[in-house]
């Protein structure tokens, strides 16, 4: 049931996106906005450590509660309802384009090498905190690689690990409102609540990211998708993303963040008579090409989950 419930949201989602003003998003934005007004401003960061943790639970648990007992009572009922109830919350919480849109609107502008609009549309994307004004055209392709690697993640392969756990589509709910509430709250200036829910969010990706990453170095480059995930970690300051983008750079065989210091000859030698591994940055600079590559390397991501998904749908069937 899991894997046709996937595949009906996925397809319907290709017909209808759910896009920013869609009546879900609005509500989830209109849920986590409440919240931080009845618990942040308790001082000058915001909310109190305490009350931003129970901002968290509340915001987080109880539609998670709420969407859990109605799968159960569907499943209790008419094993056909809760179908459904999974097809309609997959179908609400995740897919591609609820992040592709933007992505593929900067890889238009870059194919016929129009930068303003690329800028624009990378503007758009990531907002007012990202000045595109000098960004040269591989800095613009490296950071739409960034947020598309990352989206891939948050809004698909996470949403179908929780998708897959003994919550079900409740699992999707929590997931997707934790990740929103960290941009949502951030937005709004209130340190304890959005540390409290990106704490939150660490949490429950640490094993979705892992696997993301894992899967990435399958299905791209493995040696430098394993050597990026090792050592080049620390070229992202978020530790919840920073997994996820050095091994997708690794396996897309481009480099992306921020460039490492190449170490003196003095330094390589100290470090080579201490036996420590000299760190090298790997891959070449992103392009246009690199772009579509992005593109492949998800999709055959996506086809690895479902083909395994259906042969243990089968399996259970024949079991």
């Amino acid at each position: 049931m899991t894997f046709f419930s996937i595949l009906i949201a996925l397809i319907a989602e290709q017909y209808r996106p759910v896009n920013a003003n869609h009546w879900i998003r609005r509500m989830s934005d209109r849920w986590l906005d409440w919240i931080a007004k009845e618990f942040g401003g308790k001082n000058q960061t915001g909310a109190t450590p305490v009350g931003a943790r129970i901002a968290c639970t509340i915001a987080f648990i109880l539609p998670t509660v709420i969407v859990f007992a109605i799968y159960v009572a569907c499943m209790l009922k008419y094993k056909i309802l809760g179908f459904i109830w999974n097809v309609i919350i997959a179908y609400l919480f995740f897919g591609f384009r609820q992040f592709s849109h933007s992505y593929t609107k900067v890889h238009e502008a870059i194919e016929i090498h129009d930068l303003p609009a690329a800028r624009a549309a990378l503007a758009e994307w990531y907002g007012p905190d990202l000045d595109v004004s000098n960004l040269n055209e591989t800095e613009v392709i490296s950071l739409a690689l960034e947020r598309a690697i990352v989206g891939a993640h948050r809004h698909v392969f996470g949403v179908l690990f929780w998708f897959l756990m003994p919550l079900g589509p409740a699992g999707i709910v929590m997931y997707r409102l934790a990740d929103t509430a960290i941009t949502r709250w951030t937005a709004k200036g209130d340190f304890n609540l959005s540390e409290a829910a990106r704490y939150f969010f660490y949490v429950i990706d640490w094993i979705p990211s892992r696997i993301t990453a894992m899967g990435f170095a399958i299905v791209g480059n493995f040696e430098d998708a394993a050597y990026a995930w090792r050592h080049l970690t620390h070229k992202w300051s978020d530790s919840i993303n920073a997994v996820i983008l050095s091994a997708g750079s690794g396996a897309l065989g481009v480099r992306l963040g921020e460039p490492l210091t190449e170490p003196d000859s003095d330094q390589a030698l100290l470090m080579a008579e201490a036996g420590e591994p000299q760190i090298y940055e790997i891959g070449i600079e992103p392009s246009e090409r690199t772009m579509r590559s992005a593109v492949g390397l998800v999709w055959r991501l996506v086809i690895v989950w479902l083909a395994l998904l259906l042969m243990l749908t089968i399996a259970l069937w024949l079991g």
